[in-house]
């Protein structure tokens, strides 16, 4: 068992920040270059999910054929990816945990979840900064097919390994899930990356 490949979801429409998010910088880097950098240092193969055209070297592109939304996505980043797990984030979440990534890959391996997934202390989960295994490709080519895209659903069906939240604080913090949705939340994660 291997999980050597991690997906950024970059096919949104990015209506409410009014511009493509491939293009969203802080301090005047691109989000999508410090992902790419970040995460080509912790794994093998690094996938891109993106509807339109995304010249990078050394990341593997790949296009929804089937549905649509992030689902979509981790489907055909599980698709095409080489290793038996899939390491998912957004092109809108620009701190990444490299200790958290390692920590939590070790467990996937040995546990042989079908999913590794955060979950916060409202209860809900964090589908992004997780980990997925091809054995997911089932349940979610079937939620695809029904034209349900929501990820709750599919996660319901799978052997989750769940992240506590007090666990998630201790390797990562909370910053890593957040995302950029809107320009207030740019100039809230300009303060944050200030404050590293």
């Amino acid at each position: 068992m291997n999980a050597d490949s991690a997906l950024i979801l970059a096919g949104g429409k990015s209506t409410r920040m009014g511009y493509d998010k491939k293009r969203l910088a802080l301090d005047g880097v691109r989000v999508m270059d410090s992902l790419i950098s970040g995460l080509g240092s912790l794994f093998k193969e690094v996938l891109v999910s993106s509807n339109e055209p995304f010249a990078r070297e050394n990341v593997v592109i790949v296009y929804d054929e089937l549905g649509a939304g992030p689902l979509a996505g981790i489907y055909q980043g599980l698709k095409h990816c080489r290793s038996d797990y899939l390491y998912v984030i957004a092109c809108d979440m620009p701190f990444i945990s490299a200790e958290y990534i390692r920590y939590v890959r070790d467990i996937v391996i040995a546990a042989r979840a079908d999913a590794c997934i955060a979950r916060r202390h409202d209860g809900f989960y964090e589908p992004f900064n997780s980990f997925y295994s091809k054995r997911c490709m089932g349940p979610i080519h079937d939620a695809l097919i029904r034209q349900e895209y929501k990820i709750r659903p599919v996660l319901d069906k799978l052997n989750l390994y769940i992240v506590e939240p007090w666990i998630v604080e201790q390797y990562a913090g909370k910053d890593m899930f957040f995302n950029i949705n809107r320009q207030e939340d740019l100039k809230r994660a300009e303060i944050m990356s200030a404050g590293d």
